[in-house]
């Protein structure tokens, strides 16, 4: 069993500071930290990487989606324009009552 020490009461260890058996657990608690954090690290990375993807995509989507908006208004702003309608009736083959259908 060591001496205590005669300035501190503490027991003596007779070797270098860094191998005692306390700080080899100390330092394996650490590299495991250090890995757990790099894998937390790497998951967001991934995590930010997909998301990344998720609202480009997403983002296409409204842009599409926003071009179809577009086109059925200007759709429905010519179906409240008569002549349109006309148009679009005279190619369903639908006459006039006074007028008369001839065949070509």
């Amino acid at each position: 069993m060591p001496y205590p020490s005669k300035a501190t009461g503490c027991p003596r260890y007779n070797g270098p500071i860094l191998e005692r058996p306390v700080y080899r657990i100390l330092h394996l608690v650490f590299a495991l930290g250090l890995a757990h954090a790099l894998f937390l690290l790497g998951q967001e990375g991934v995590r930010a990487y997909e998301l990344a993807r998720e609202r480009a995509r997403l983002e296409e989507a409204l842009r599409q989606a926003e071009a179809r908006v577009a086109r059925l208004e200007a759709e429905v702003k010519a179906v409240k324009d008569p002549a349109y309608l006309e148009a679009l009736v005279r190619r369903l083959g639908f006459v006039r009552q006074e007028e008369i259908l001839r065949r070509r």
